[in-house]
């Protein structure tokens, strides 16, 4: 275990909500409450808890969920101490999306959601938004972030509900072939553009969620996802013209080479330049 800190980042993208990473060994959360609501994970170690008089541990594989103004402490029970992550989401942003799901509710129901797949999903968002400070990766974070607190508020629902009615779900406008159709030769036709979440929902007359959520049913991935692999396809054909590896980037949409280079790897199995030198 490190010397232990407690560390805090704000996002200039989602500039309200708060981000924490903490190691920590002997110290201990005295009894307190927040004014946000507080999503947590650990990625090593297991904290405990108090929450209305039950005691609950959480561990790696775990999701922490707490309403704002609900007294709880937390202690570290492992050898070593434990770290966690944690974000803290401000009332006004989980009211806003609880409305356009059809929550009457907007807390939290249970304050331990046993769920891997999306505990790892929070690690993913939260590295991202500790690491991403360009305007460039806006229509990423924005849609990664969107996707798992829709995700969350519906496993939570469904630990509270047994089931929500797929009417829950359904927003009353939707997302057409033409307008699905428009967005998808705006990316190909201009993949080097910094697009915005709110920007290209309001084109639609859409909000953001409903937008989010619409293109996703349609095309089986987000926007952003979409977008990434259309200027990814594009670099390729570029690379195989044997273009300059830099000016591909730039011209698809990659503020710079390193990202290019991860995102080109993690797609095909292989870097950009050695590619072209395969190709070429």
């Amino acid at each position: 275990m490190q010397h232990e800190k407690i560390e805090y980042w704000l996002n200039p993208i989602l500039p309200n909500i708060e981000l924490s990473s903490a190691n920590v060994e002997k110290f201990s959360f005295e009894r307190h409450v927040h004014l946000d609501y507080h999503i947590g994970i650990v990625t090593s170690g297991c904290q405990q808890y108090s929450h209305q008089g039950k005691v609950y541990h959480l561990a790696p594989g775990f999701i922490s969920t707490l309403n704002p103004d609900e007294a709880h402490n937390g202690d570290n029970i492992t050898l070593g101490g434990y770290q966690s992550h944690v974000m803290a989401l401000p009332v006004d942003y989980v009211n806003d999306i609880s409305r356009e799901m059809g929550q009457a509710e907007t807390f939290f129901n249970a304050p331990l959601i046993n769920n891997p797949a999306l505990s790892n999903a929070f690690l993913h968002l939260h590295q991202l938004l500790t690491t991403e400070q360009d305007s460039a990766a806006q229509l990423h974070i924005e849609t990664t972030m969107m996707a798992f607190i829709t995700e969350l508020f519906i496993q939570n629902s469904d630990v509270h509900n047994g089931q929500m009615s797929s009417q829950q779900h359904t927003s009353t406008k939707k997302l057409s072939v033409l307008q699905l159709n428009y967005i998808r030769t705006l990316f190909h036709d201009e993949p080097g553009q910094a697009f915005q979440l709110d920007a290209l929902a309001l084109q639609l007359d859409l909000s953001k969620f409903q937008f989010l959520r619409q293109f996703k049913q349609s095309m089986g991935m987000t926007p952003h996802a979409y977008l990434k692999r259309v200027r990814l396809e594009y670099a390729k054909k570029a690379l195989m013209k044997g273009g300059n590896l830099s000016d591909i980037a730039y011209q698809v949409g990659f503020f710079d080479q390193s990202h290019f280079n991860k995102a080109f790897k993690n797609a095909y199995l292989i870097t950009p330049s050695h590619f072209q030198r395969r190709v070429l």
